[in-house]
């Protein structure tokens, strides 16, 4: 796997030591996001707003949703570095990302707790953008009621 993404990938960033990488095939899923939510979502959700608004709503909501998968990969990366494993990069591509890590890990509740990291890190965004959403709406009420 470590030819096959490095290949066709650019650096990024480098976010706690570890290069985050975009492989060019993430420009597609980009694309496709930013064109599915520009031309078919944010019309019926809000059809009074200019076009430019909308496709620039949904280059935003794509660039969210990778920001997200860099994060739930950085998850998987943190964790493997307490167990002093070497990461290598962080790759994100058309079917999401990938935490490359040099090693094995040392046992297998490492193994463990470096896969539920990412997942765990999921589910706290969802939560935590949960109830953003929810304070957001009772703000809206009280503002506007």
């Amino acid at each position: 796997m470590n030819g096959t993404l490095s290949g066709g990938s650019w650096k990024i960033a480098t976010i706690m030591g570890i290069p985050i990488r975009l492989h060019y095939s993430w420009l597609i899923v980009f694309g496709l996001i930013t064109w599915s939510l520009s031309t078919y979502y944010f019309p019926q959700a809000a059809p009074e707003l200019p076009i430019a608004s909308y496709w620039v709503k949904g280059a935003l909501a794509a660039l969210l949703f990778f920001s997200s998968i860099c994060f739930h990969e950085l998850a998987h990366a943190y964790i493997a570095r307490k167990y002093n494993m070497a990461v290598v990069s962080i790759t994100l591509f058309i079917f999401g990302g990938v935490a490359q890590i040099k090693e094995e890990p040392p046992h297998p509740k490492a193994e463990f707790r470096i896969a539920i990291a990412g997942p765990a890190s999921s589910l706290l965004l969802a939560l935590l953008f949960y109830f953003a959403s929810m304070n957001t709406a009772d703000w809206e009420k009280a503002l506007f009621a």
